[in-house]
């Protein structure tokens, strides 16, 4: 948990990941954060891709741990808790990829995008 400063290294918006688990419980293990389900006879672990991931909601019957949480939130996940299916929405964070100036973007971006609606 040394290097975490490349967690960031994805843009929010970039990234490809959104998960809503249920019946599970969230934790770190060996540096890493991950799932565990269990079923009667076998448990499974799942690693979760914090670096590529931009929300994580929790719905009904789970749980997770203090060190998940600091994990996920160096990395800049947002977790949210919400009922089955996942609505409603119990208890949100504010999120820095909402607001635009939290992603920079060389100039050459918007003049290219720009260059579709004006003539010059």
């Amino acid at each position: 948990m040394d290097n975490l400063t490349d967690l960031k290294a994805i843009l929010h918006s970039k990234r490809a990941n959104i998960y809503y688990l249920e019946h599970c419980r969230v934790m770190q293990k060996d540096g890493r954060v991950l799932y565990l389900t269990e079923a009667e006879k076998q448990h499974q672990y799942w690693n979760i891709a914090i670096a590529n991931t931009t929300c994580i909601l929790l719905g009904t019957g789970t749980s997770i741990t203090q060190a998940a949480i600091r994990m996920l939130a160096s990395a800049g996940v947002l977790v949210g808790f919400c009922g089955g299916g996942a609505t409603p929405l119990f208890m949100g964070a504010e999120i820095e990829w909402l607001t635009p100036q939290s992603e920079y973007r060389p100039t050459e971006y918007i003049q290219g995008w720009l260059s579709w609606w004006f003539d010059e």
